[in-house]
């Protein structure tokens, strides 16, 4: 829709939309440089972010007549200035109360549609205010928009200052509207004259209407000094050259200052409004000089014209904010697009044209570049989700009484969208319990010989085709003798039963598992391990726990570079048709021999060049008739450190794969992971190999229980 076929009230809401989304980002921005200055409180630049953020959200909120939050933040913006002026000492309690606005100002935001608000969030407002100004002394609440407007009524001490604010041109372009800095700077002081400054209108031929050339003098009664007054301007600060004078205030200007402040602002939009008129005329055949008329023409002849260097407009013009499912229904054609391209391929070789073929495999490349191209809009930095761990580290370890350094690597490792939005919850839930359980404090660590200071790492790295993501900790490790003992409680596994260190790790991870003496509220209260193992799955992704007593605890986890399209390896056993991935694939063999002799048996080990594998065949388990005569194959797939051999009929080569997900009816088949079409119109299944290594392990494990994804199996040794 375009905006010409919108309502008022649908442009309106979509410019919120807008706004809200800015203000979200600059709250980012104000998380990040507040974490930053309590490790570097020194450090003027990471301050000044902070408050250009805080400036922003409130300006931009005064736009829409966002009160509550200009109000609320106009506090915040004052201890941020009260710090920047050096007045105030940043500390423990500054900090706190800073980061408790930052989620103010977010809970106001989302209460924005309300309009008269939350009473619970209006009270919590005015607490925090209260003791934001406290820590000023008592500063008066200047921050309530209806204060501040009022507050000239008593004008006793204002002082007149001359304000000259010319804009560049690229200033329409990075989101600023000059009248809405009249609007601000009337609920800071009086404007008693505005004067528009139209030197810079370039003729009607030259006129781009994107560009933005104006500017107005202004002379101002306000209590501000100096730096407040440039301050309304900062966030403008390079698209737009300002000069600030102090005018004497002689009384009588003073007493006038009220009477004369209404008619002001409708003044300067009417004076907007005839530029825009004059504008228009002109563009429409009238006179050239109809838009020099509508401006004061006091310094136009002979003015040099601003030159303004497009290099300013910064990063974000180079971006376009597209709607996710838009992105989605792309991702789906391109998917239908594949399926279609191997539908080609497939009827060139049939047709045995070599003129057909080579079309199709043109058609071919393309379509995998599409694919590329595509799947790479959806890719984003995993340093999104990491971000957010900092406050958590700050508060949880905190709240704790431990010291806790929080290091990340590979931030820039790029993830599909879809797939990091479902990381997110799992990864808070490690972080945490890293903190908690993982993390001793600091009595323990100095008791052990270690650094009062904690270390809880991110990293990200891409390896094999997927992502890797770790969660480590140096902290005491895992409880193996205690964990095991609680499993064997719990009839987890059996007293009798014979597990390897890895495997005892993996326990932590069943449903309801939990060694905590006391339920707390900060990792889980005893559950939460088996719901993150079985996030990650559903993004056919692994998890696996490396641990060592005392030393500290690693949560590996690997995900698939993206959920929709896939590079997969196809075989066949019978008339159905298997995929598996293409970076899960290590090699295929001839079914060896100890396989061969216990044909009956569906699950077993075989000896691959001196390594002990564990087997299934797909056909048994499945229970499908293997393909009359020829020569089967054995698969060799790789999930994490281990490794499995699939039995299989036939191989079919490397094959595009659009995942489609199961239905209800099949989501208990948990070796499956989804299915996809070929170009054939056949239906093929993606195995779920982490599944199936799970089960080959413990059905061949010394003791183990024997089942597999279908039942108990029998196995056979491999000769070693």
């Amino acid at each position: 829709m375009s905006t010409t076929d919108m309502g008022d009230d649908e442009i309106l809401a979509a410019a919120r939309a807008g706004f809200l989304d800015e203000a979200r980002e600059m709250l980012h921005q104000f998380e990040e440089a507040l974490l930053g200055l309590e490790s570097d409180p020194d450090e003027q630049e990471i301050l000044n972010s902070a408050f250009r953020a805080a400036h922003t959200i409130k300006g931009t909120a005064g736009l829409f007549g966002c009160d509550r939050v200009v109000a609320f933040t106009h506090d915040v913006e004052t201890l941020l200035e009260a710090v920047r002026s050096g007045s105030y000492q940043l500390n423990d309690e500054a900090m706190g109360l800073l980061l408790s606005s930052r989620d103010q100002i977010e809970a106001l935001l989302g209460d924005v549609a309300s309009p008269t608000g939350d009473p619970e969030l209006s009270e919590a407002s005015r607490t925090l205010s209260s003791q934001l100004r406290a820590l000023l002394g008592g500063v008066p609440e200047a921050g309530a928009a209806e204060q501040v407007a009022a507050a000239p009524a008593d004008a006793g001490g204002l002082q007149v200052w001359k304000v000259w604010a010319q804009f560049g041109t690229d200033a329409l372009r990075s989101g600023l509207d000059p009248l809405s800095f009249l609007r601000y700077m009337g609920t800071q002081g009086e404007l008693l004259s505005v004067r528009l400054l139209g030197e810079h209108v370039p003729d009607i031929d030259t006129l781009n209407p994107e560009d933005c050339h104006m500017g107005f003098e202004v002379q101002y009664a306000t209590a501000l000094d100096h730096a407040g007054i440039a301050s309304v301007f900062e966030f403008a600060v390079e698209d737009c050259e300002l000069h600030i004078e102090c005018l004497s205030a002689p009384q009588a200007q003073q007493a006038d200052a009220a009477s004369a402040a209404a008619g002001v602002a409708a003044a300067a939009a009417d004076v907007l409004a005839d530029l825009a008129s004059a504008t228009a005329a002109a563009s429409a055949g009238g006179d050239v000089e109809a838009v020099h008329e509508a401006v004061p023409a006091e310094r136009r002849a002979g003015a040099d014209r601003r030159k303004s260097s497009r290099d300013r407009r910064g990063d974000e013009t180079r971006f376009v904010r597209v709607q996710a499912d838009k992105l989605d229904h792309l991702i789906d054609l391109v998917g239908e697009l594949v399926i279609a391209s191997s539908g080609a391929q497939l009827v060139a070789q049939q047709e045995g044209s070599s003129t057909f073929a080579e079309a199709a495999l043109r058609i071919r490349t393309l379509v995998e570049s599409a694919r590329d191209g595509a799947l790479a809009l959806r890719m984003v930095p995993i340093g999104e989700v990491f971000t957010r761990f900092h406050r958590v580290v700050r508060d949880v370890s905190k709240s704790l009484g431990k010291q806790v350094e929080l290091q990340v690597t590979g931030a820039d490792t790029e993830l599909d969208k879809s797939m990091v939005e479902v990381i997110a919850d799992p990864l808070m839930h490690l972080v945490r319990n890293s903190l908690d359980h993982g993390l001793e404090t600091t009595e323990e660590r100095h008791a052990a010989g270690k650094s009062e200071r904690g270390v809880l790492a991110l990293h990200a790295y891409h390896e094999g085709g997927q992502v890797v993501i770790e969660v480590t900790d140096d902290g005491r490790g895992l409880n193996r003798e205690r964990i095991l003992r609680k499993a064997i409680e719990r009839g987890l596994v059996r007293a009798d039963q014979t597990l390897a260190d890895h495997e005892i790790d993996q326990l932590i991870c069943a449903p309801g598992f939990s060694t905590a003496e006391q339920v707390t509220d900060i990792s889980g209260r005893g559950v939460g391990m088996d719901v993150v193992k079985r996030s990650i799955e559903s993004l056919r992704g692994q998890m696996q726990l490396v641990s060592e007593w005392g030393r500290g605890t690693t949560t590996q986890i690997r995900l698939p570079l993206t959920l929709a399209i896939i590079d997969g390896f196809l075989t066949s056993v019978g008339h159905t048709y298997y995929v598996l991935p293409m970076e899960i694939v290590s090699e295929c063999i001839e079914v060896p021999q100890e396989c061969l002799d216990h044909p009956e048996q569906g699950v077993g080990y075989f000896n691959l060049r001196g390594e002990v594998l564990p087997y299934f065949d797909i056909a048994l388990l499945h229970k499908v008739k293997p393909a009359a005569g020829g020569r089967r194959s054995l698969v060799v797939a790789r999930d994490g450190h281990t490794r499995i051999g699939l039995i299989v009929d036939r191989l079919h080569g490397e094959y595009q794969t659009v995942i489609k997900p199961l239905s209800n009816l099949f989501r208990h088949l948990r070796a499956i992971a989804g299915s996809t079409i070929l170009g054939s119109g056949d239906v093929a299944l993606v195995l779920d190999v982490p599944a199936l290594v799970g089960y080959a392990v413990d059905a061949t494990r010394p003791g183990g229980n024997g089942r597999t994804p279908f039942g108990r199996a029998r196995v056979a040794q491999a000769d070693t």
